[in-house]
């Protein structure tokens, strides 16, 4: 991964965890716009946007890369009321 992406992921899940939601989520963004691949960003990104059709498609993007990823499919559980 490109330092560059890789210190604005780290950043943005540090920004998530202290409560800096709006900074996490610019941060996320700047990631997955620069490479659409990275599904670590999309996670985390799932968690910083509070419209639930934004959480559906970021929680989405990272099962398109990881079709096992058991915190997305989680995710989708949650929206979909079967968690």
């Amino acid at each position: 991964m490109d330092p560059q992406l890789a210190e604005w992921l780290y950043e943005g899940a540090l920004a998530l965890t202290r409560g800096e939601k709006e900074r996490g989520r610019e941060l996320l963004l700047r990631v997955v716009e620069a490479n659409e691949e990275i599904e670590e960003a999309w996670l985390w990104l799932s968690g910083a946007v509070d419209d639930p059709d934004d959480q559906r498609t970021a929680l989405e993007n990272v099962l398109a890369l990881n079709p096992r990823n058991q915190y997305a499919l989680h995710g989708l559980d949650v929206l979909d009321g079967r968690a």
